[in-house]
């Protein structure tokens, strides 16, 4: 199946613009100077996803806070975005509760659970992504879209943000066999490696989103870390390592030039000790290059599940952890 929601990627994201435009959002009666997302995984990625996008653009900073807590700076003068797909997220909710609390604005993102039962008690903005049984994991269009839409209606984002992502729809879709394709390619010369995955700092959601997904789909541990700051430590721990790694680098025509040569002279040194795949992240904007990149380290983690005969759908360990958390009270 996760073969399917993969595949089916470019046809979500259009639902989640559809979504997005009829949207109903009201303006907060205190002036916002900053940016929660509440959410942890697979829902709470479109935080990192956001964050990335609108940090060139945006007067407000914004946090990506995955856990119970919530930051001391947040007021009534936030702006507060929860994301849950189930809308049953312990930690979010939890945070939800003390945003509330603090009276700032807030805007739910869910399929229902107790979120949507808490947002329409206490009269807050929502937006209702439909339940589709898929795993969160899989429904990361769902729930960047929407807070993009977000967002653009506060004046954080882009105007054109969405027709940006509309953009990347289509060049997923023209490109969809070759994607497949390369990543098929990838896989086989991952499989049975350490996979270290590297960007620039502008796409590292990227680089984390392909971590999780090869967590999740793939079963295996991998890292990924940024540069330039990788050139100020983890470059020179490279060097005579036990096992055998691959190095996976996203590149962007936007990446500046200085971290351009920064990347081809990392490569120049890894390529030493370890096997690298390029792949360069199609598009005329960093969200439809992001989109590309995605789609790219997805099917990567779907394939690499098949080579290693698993699953990528069951999540057992996460499942146990869940149950055991169940029998404890919160």
């Amino acid at each position: 199946m996760m073969d399917v929601f993969i595949k089916e990627f470019p046809k979500q994201l259009k639902e989640a613009v559809a979504i997005g435009e009829k949207a109903k959002l009201t303006k907060h009666s205190e002036p916002i100077q900053n940016i929660v997302v509440l959410g942890m995984g697979g829902s709470g990625i479109g935080g990192d996803f956001a964050a990335s996008f609108i940090r060139n653009y945006s007067t407000a900073p914004l946090a990506s806070s995955k856990g119970y807590q919530i930051p001391a700076y947040v007021s009534k003068n936030s702006l507060v975005i929860a994301s849950s797909y189930s809308g049953n997220t312990e930690e979010t909710l939890e945070a939800f509760e003390q945003a509330v609390k603090k009276g700032s604005k807030i805007v739910c993102l869910t399929s229902g659970g107790k979120l949507l039962e808490r947002a329409k008690e206490l009269g807050l903005d929502y937006i209702q992504v439909p339940n589709t049984g898929q795993p969160p994991r899989a429904c990361l269009g769902y729930s960047f879209v929407q807070q993009l839409v977000i967002l653009k209606f506060f004046g954080f984002a882009r105007p054109n943000c969405i027709e940006e992502v509309k953009k990347g729809i289509a060049n997923l879709e023209n490109a969809q066999e070759t994607l497949h394709t390369a990543a098929k390619k990838a896989a086989k010369k991952m499989h049975g490696k350490f996979p270290v995955i590297y960007s620039t700092d502008r796409m590292e959601p990227v680089g984390l989103r392909f971590r999780q997904q090869l967590n999740e789909n793939t079963k295996i541990l991998c890292v990924h870390h940024v540069i330039p700051e990788m050139n100020h430590n983890e470059l020179v721990g490279w060097r005579h390592q036990e096992g055998e790694f691959v190095a996976i680098f996203f590149h962007s025509a936007d990446d500046l030039n200085r971290n351009k040569i920064r990347m081809e002279t990392c490569k120049e040194i890894i390529t030493q000790y370890a096997d690298v795949i390029d792949f360069s992240c199609v598009g005329d904007s960093l969200i439809e290059q992001a989109l590309y990149g995605v789609h790219y380290g997805d099917w990567i983690s779907y394939e690499m599940a098949v080579l290693r005969d698993m699953d990528p759908v069951e999540v057992k360990a996460i499942d146990f952890l869940k149950h055991k958390l169940a029998e404890a009270a919160l």
